[in-house]
C-alpha cells in the first residue's frame, strides 16, 4: 500500500471533523440583520439621567414611539410589553430592555414618561428629549413625527407609527413587528434573541 493510500483515511477525518465544527459554527452564528441599512440610535433622557441607544448594547431590547396623551395604540401597546416581560423568566428578563419614547416634547417630560411607563410595568423605561432630540430618534428609526392640529380646546393627538422595533444584542435590527401583535408574539420574539444577549 502506498504511503498516498495509507493517508487517506487521516484526510477524511480531518476533512469531517473540519465540515463538523463549520455546521456547528453556522448553527451558532447569530444570522445576518434582514435589515442591514437600518440604524438605529438615540441619545435622549429618562427620569434618571440620559440615557443613549449605546446604554442598550448587549440587551435584547423593544422599542416603541409614542406619546403619553395617546387614546388607543401607546397604552394597547404597553400592555402587550408588560404581558411579554411577565412572560419572561428573571434570567431572560435580565436580557431584556423594554423602552418607550414619547415623541410630544411640549407635554412630557422625563418624569412624565416614568410615571406612565411604570404604571404599566416597572421596568419598562420611558425615554424622551428636547425637539431636536426626539426628531433625531425619529430619524434614526424612520418613525413618522407629526403632531396633529389642535381641537378648539387645546389638545391635540401625534402620528407616531405604529411599528414595534426588536433589536439584537449587537444592535441591529433583529424583527420590526406590529402593534397589534400579542404578548405571545413578542415574547416568542424576544427568547428568539435572548440566546445571543451577554
Amino acid at each position: 500500500m502506498s504511503n498516498n493510500s495509507s493517508k487517506f483515511p487521516y484526510i477524511m477525518l480531518v476533512i469531517a471533523f473540519s465540515m463538523i465544527g463549520f455546521a456547528t459554527y453556522q448553527l451558532n452564528k447569530m444570522p445576518d440583520s434582514k435589515y442591514p441599512a437600518f440604524k438605529p440610535e438615540f441619545a435622549l433622557h429618562s427620569a434618571n439621567g440620559p440615557v443613549s441607544f449605546n446604554d442598550l448594547a448587549g440587551k435584547v431590547s423593544v422599542v416603541f414611539f409614542g406619546y403619553t396623551h395617546c387614546p388607543d395604540v401607546c397604552p394597547a401597546t404597553l400592555v402587550n410589553f408588560a404581558n411579554a416581560l411577565k412572560m419572561l423568566d428573571e434570567d431572560e428578563r435580565n436580557k431584556v430592555r423594554a423602552v418607550f419614547i414619547s415623541l410630544d416634547y411640549e407635554r412630557d417630560t422625563p418624569e412624565t414618561v416614568a410615571k406612565y411607563t411604570r404604571f404599566f410595568h416597572p421596568e419598562i423605561i420611558g425615554l424622551t428629549g428636547n425637539k431636536e432630540e426626539v426628531a433625531a430618534a425619529a430619524k434614526a428609526f424612520m418613525v413618522p413625527n407629526e403632531k396633529n392640529k389642535p381641537n378648539a380646546k387645546g389638545n391635540y393627538t401625534m402620528n407616531h407609527g405604529t411599528y414595534v422595533y426588536v433589536i439584537r444584542s449587537d444592535g441591529k435590527l433583529g424583527e420590526l413587528a406590529g402593534h397589534k401583535n400579542s404578548s405571545e408574539q413578542v415574547a416568542a420574539s424576544l427568547r428568539k434573541w435572548i440566546k445571543w444577549a451577554d
